[in-house]
C-alpha cells in the first residue's frame, strides 16, 4: 500500500514518539465527506484521535462518529446510518520478536507518520449493522404488489399461517366452500 502525501488521515507522530511514556496529544477530526476505497463513504466524520507514548511504542485511540448511506433490507429505501467508531491500536517502536504471536502489533513507520485511513475504514465497517433497517418499525414491502407499506396501505392482507397448518387451513376453506354451495 502506498501512502499519499496529501492524505488528511496521515498523522505525524514523530515528535510525540520521542517524548517520555505517558505523554499524549489529541487530534480533532472534522470531515464533511470521505471516501474509503473501494466502497465506503463516510459523511460528517467527527471526533478525536489521542496519540500517547507507551514503553513499547505509540498508542492511537479513536473516538469518532460518522454517517453512511445504506439501503433498508425491508423497504429497500436509502437511509443514513450513524456509526460510532472506537479503536485502540499500538504502533511499536521495534518489530515483534514473537513470530507466532496472534496479536500482531503494527510497527511505527520510520518517518513517524501513522496512516489512520485503514483503521478508520475497518472499524467503521465493523460498526455497520448486519441487518440494515431504516427504523425498527419499518413495515417493508407488500409481498403481493411490492408497494412500500411505510408510505401507503395497498389493501392486501397477509395471513401469518404456520406452514405446518397450511393443509388444515386448505381443508377448512374447502369445507366452507361446500357449505356455501349447499345454501
Amino acid at each position: 500500500m502506498t501512502l499519499k502525501k496529501n492524505n488528511p488521515l496521515r498523522l505525524d507522530v514523530s515528535h510525540i514518539a520521542r517524548q517520555s511514556p505517558g505523554t499524549y496529544r489529541t487530534f480533532d477530526l472534522h470531515f464533511p465527506s470521505l471516501h474509503f476505497e473501494p466502497d465506503l463513504d463516510l459523511h460528517d466524520l467527527e471526533g478525536e484521535i489521542t496519540i500517547s507514548v507507551t514503553d513499547d511504542g505509540v498508542a492511537a485511540e479513536g473516538q469518532l462518529s460518522a454517517k453512511t448511506e445504506l439501503e433498508c433490507t425491508r423497504c429497500l429505501e436509502p437511509y443514513q446510518q450513524t456509526l460510532d467508531i472506537h479503536f485502540t491500536e499500538i504502533f511499536s517502536f521495534s518489530p515483534s520478536q514473537d513470530e507466532e504471536d496472534d496479536h500482531k502489533e503494527q510497527q511505527l513507520p520510520p518517518d513517524g507518520y501513522i496512516d489512520l485511513e485503514p483503521l478508520i475504514r475497518e472499524y467503521a465497517l465493523l460498526d455497520i449493522p448486519i441487518k440494515h433497517l431504516c427504523s425498527e418499525g419499518c413495515k417493508g414491502l407488500c409481498s403481493v404488489c411490492g408497494a412500500n407499506l411505510n408510505h401507503e396501505d395497498c389493501g392486501h392482507r397477509q395471513e401469518d399461517i404456520d406452514p405446518r397448518m397450511a393443509k388444515l387451513k386448505q381443508l377448512l376453506d374447502e369445507e366452507e366452500m361446500e357449505e356455501l354451495g349447499r345454501e
